[in-house]
């Protein structure tokens, strides 16, 4: 297995709120503080995968029924500011690129205006009978646009 980071695939910079256009407003707690007081890297994996979900749901035809799912593959993430508690924030989601069985999201925590933390995950779409990835048709590569 590769550890070497994804880079993305588009030339579209992550860290500026315009390479987006779906948002989640996202509250934070006082249990997602680490000993410095600042919002911890677990929170902030949490706030990814909330917006990517909600993402995957709302925009792609990406299901999980009896016959098919979808796995996390691979997540990378770049810390760029802190974030206190409380507060109230805005995680972010995108398509970057669509592969034979698998999409890449752009993702982005933003506070206002100031990106918290940006990165890339990568989802495969699954046969759950042959638990292989399951390429996508033309039609579905479209329906991600």
């Amino acid at each position: 297995m590769s550890t070497t980071a994804i880079e993305a695939p588009t030339p579209r910079d992550l860290g500026l709120r315009a390479s987006f256009d779906f948002f989640t407003h996202e509250h934070l707690r006082i249990a997602d503080l680490d000993v410095n007081l600042h919002v911890n890297n677990v929170a902030m994996l949490s706030l990814f995968e909330n917006v990517r979900n909600r993402y995957i749901q709302e925009r792609t035809p990406l299901v999980r029924d009896d016959r098919t799912t979808y796995m996390l593959v691979h997540l990378d993430v770049d810390y760029k500011s802190e974030l206190h508690y409380p507060g109230v924030v805005d995680a972010a989601c995108t398509v970057l690129e669509v592969r034979r069985t698998s999409v890449v999201f752009g993702q982005a925590v933003f506070s206002g205006d100031r990106v918290a933390a940006v990165g890339h995950a990568i989802v495969v779409a699954v046969d759950r009978a042959s638990k292989r990835g399951l390429p996508f048709s033309e039609e579905m590569k479209q329906r991600f646009r």
